[in-house]
């Protein structure tokens, strides 16, 4: 299997190469600075991995609070690698911003700021730290993990509305606070979750490798 991963800067793509080397995957990184001509046939999966805000007017709001931090750049890059992937059929994996980077691409909206927005502060830990907390799985999740279980969370957005285009698709985890988590669309070979797998050694972050294997592998 050979993997394009995009991420912010190459230093941050470390945890994420060490977790997809579960996959027996070669990977290649591409950032906003290092752009390189892309042949999407040459690739078996695009992985969008966490990083800065999605700009809101990507979903028609502006900027409501301080604490939104948007990349530009690196929206431009990877919604249009989304673009280049879903047009040869190869499937996509996203993680934390990647799943809201795909909840926008589809047509969804997001809350700007969950503790703004009247959501518990479960969604991250203090001082850039992850925060554990339990979601509710469904589908292939549930078959797979069980009907609970805890994942690892940093991030102060959510999945707000969620993408028409991806009526087909089925979520897969909601946390305690009815905010959507993970979802899938076979439709377009899209898989994402909102937390992080790559920094949490768990047996839900291995199976999670296993899952995508099995689902967009073949």
């Amino acid at each position: 299997m050979r993997v394009l991963l995009t991420a912010g800067d190459v230093k941050k793509a470390e945890n994420y190469l060490k977790y997809l080397k579960g996959l027996g995957a070669e990977i290649d990184v591409i950032t906003p600075t290092e752009k390189k001509n892309i042949f999407p046939k040459e690739y078996d999966l695009l992985v969008l991995s966490g990083g800065k805000d999605v700009n809101p007017k990507r979903y028609n709001e502006e900027i409501k609070y301080e604490s939104v931090e948007v990349d530009d750049e690196r929206d431009e890059l990877e919604f249009g690698l989304i673009e280049e992937f879903l047009r040869s059929g190869k499937p996509i994996f996203g993680i934390c911003r990647g799943f809201q980077v795909l909840t926008v691409f589809f047509g969804g909206s997001l809350y700007q700021d969950l503790e703004m927005e009247g959501f518990k502060a479960i969604h991250k830990g203090e001082n850039g730290e992850d925060n554990k907390h339990e979601v509710v799985f469904s589908g292939v999740f549930k078959e797979v993990f069980g009907s609970e279980g805890f994942v690892n969370s940093n991030h102060h957005q959510g999945l707000k509305g969620f993408p028409e285009k991806l009526r087909d698709g089925e979520i897969l985890a909601v946390s305690e606070d009815h905010l959507v988590e993970a979802f899938i669309s076979k439709k377009y070979k899209v898989l994402a979750v909102q937390w992080h797998p790559e920094r949490h050694e768990s047996e839900i972050s291995q199976k999670l490798l296993e899952i995508v294997n099995e689902v967009f592998g073949k």
